[in-house]
C-alpha cells in the first residue's frame, strides 16, 4: 500500500460510507472530505465530520500505518493540532495530539474492496500523479 493510493481512495470515497467507524467503535460521517493539502501540514484541510453524534470541522491526515503520525514527528507540530480525523490502511497504534488527546482513527483496509483497491491502483500507477506534501520529509524517514 501507498500513502497515494490512500489519497485517492479517500478523494473518492470508494468504500461503503455508511457503515464507517472509528477504531473505538463510534459512528463515522464524512460530511466533507476537505480540500487536498499541496503545502505542509495535514493532508486534506477544511473537512467536516460527523463522529458519534458531534459534528467536527478541521483537518484529515491520511498515513498507510497509523504509527508513521510518530515516525514523521506530527505528534510535535502544531499543524496537525486541528486534525479531526486519522485515515489509515493499519491501525497499527493509537494517535494522540501534541496535548495528548487521542485522535479518531478510520482504517480502511477492512473496509475498501478489493475491486475499488485495484481501480485506484492502475489509474494511480498510470501516471497521474499527485503531490504529496509531506514528500520532501520522506529521506529521513526511516526504513524498516
Amino acid at each position: 500500500m501507498q500513502e497515494i493510493v490512500l489519497h485517492r481512495i479517500w478523494e473518492s470515497q470508494d468504500f461503503p460510507i455508511n457503515e464507517l467507524t472509528t477504531t473505538t467503535g463510534e459512528a463515522i460521517q464524512v460530511i466533507k472530505i476537505g480540500k487536498p493539502n499541496p503545502f505542509s501540514g495535514p493532508d486534506f484541510r477544511h473537512a467536516r465530520i460527523r463522529i458519534g453524534d458531534r459534528e467536527w470541522s478541521g483537518h484529515v491526515e491520511l498515513h498507510v500505518k497509523a504509527s508513521d503520525w510518530y515516525l514523521h514527528g506530527h505528534q510535535r507540530d502544531q499543524a496537525y493540532d486541528t486534525v479531526i480525523l486519522h485515515v489509515v490502511w493499519e491501525a497499527n497504534f493509537e494517535v494522540r495530539r501534541r496535548d495528548g488527546t487521542l485522535i479518531p482513527t478510520l482504517s480502511l483496509s477492512e473496509i475498501v474492496s478489493r475491486k475499488a483497491l485495484n481501480k485506484t491502483d492502475k489509474s494511480t500507477s498510470s501516471g497521474r500523479n499527485i503531490r504529496l506534501a509531506c514528500k520532501g520529509m520522506l529521506s529521513s524517514v526511516p526504513v524498516n
